[in-house]
């Protein structure tokens, strides 16, 4: 295994540590709203702190764009850290969330982890090398078809503070077409479309 992505498989599980300790006493937490249904709590804060040390310690030379910090200045390796992916829910109990870090080298994805805490659950990439699961090989489903397969996204939470009338949860194949929010315009049906598969998993970006 590539020592970049040994690395942050250490700076997540060091996350995943605090956030399992913080959700035993959720209750006890400092939370704050950044905009509609999008929250930043403590843990957060401190799992994202602890990631970047962990990075910086080994790259002292690499940049940082955080989900709670922002960028640091623009360098020729830039982690991407997204410290506790699922806030939401992780404030709610809901045992869906994880930790997620990238490497991008000269503006192209080469290394992920993903890291779920709940189960132990350890999802790792590397560009031309396939992603995996713990040290198992996972592979997309060889379907052609999408009305034989199935496809897990998350609607953006800005989606709300754009104005946009979300009256449809649902998300229908038919005819292997993708049937989504029906009462709006062509332009915003392209642009929803883009940003549902923009937040699809990079791990698919690096298979």
């Amino acid at each position: 295994m590539h020592p970049l992505l040994n690395t942050a498989i250490k700076a997540a599980r060091r996350a995943g540590s605090i956030i399992t300790r913080a959700s035993e006493d959720i209750s006890s937490l400092t939370i704050t709203s950044k905009n509609m249904n999008d929250f930043v709590s403590e843990v957060d804060l401190a799992s994202e702190k602890e990631i970047i040390r962990v990075l910086k310690q080994a790259y002292p030379d690499h940049g940082f764009l955080a989900e709670e910090s922002g960028s640091s200045e623009k360098k020729e390796n830039m982690w991407i850290i997204d410290p506790l992916d699922g806030t939401t829910n992780f404030l709610h109990n809901i045992p869906q969330y994880c930790v997620s870090i990238a490497l991008k080298q000269k503006d192209e994805i080469t290394h992920a982890v993903v890291y779920d805490p709940n189960r132990n659950d350890l999802f790792t990439a590397s560009k031309g090398q396939g992603a995996y699961l713990n040290d198992r090989r996972i592979r997309v489903s060889k379907s052609p078809k999408l009305q034989d397969s199935i496809i897990g996204t998350g609607i953006p939470v800005f989606l709300k503070a754009l104005n946009f009338k979300i009256q449809l949860l649902e998300l229908a194949f038919l005819s292997e077409t993708l049937l989504i929010f029906p009462n709006i315009s062509s332009s915003s049906k392209r642009l929803l479309g883009k940003l549902l598969v923009s937040d699809v998993l990079v791990l698919l970006h690096l298979i």
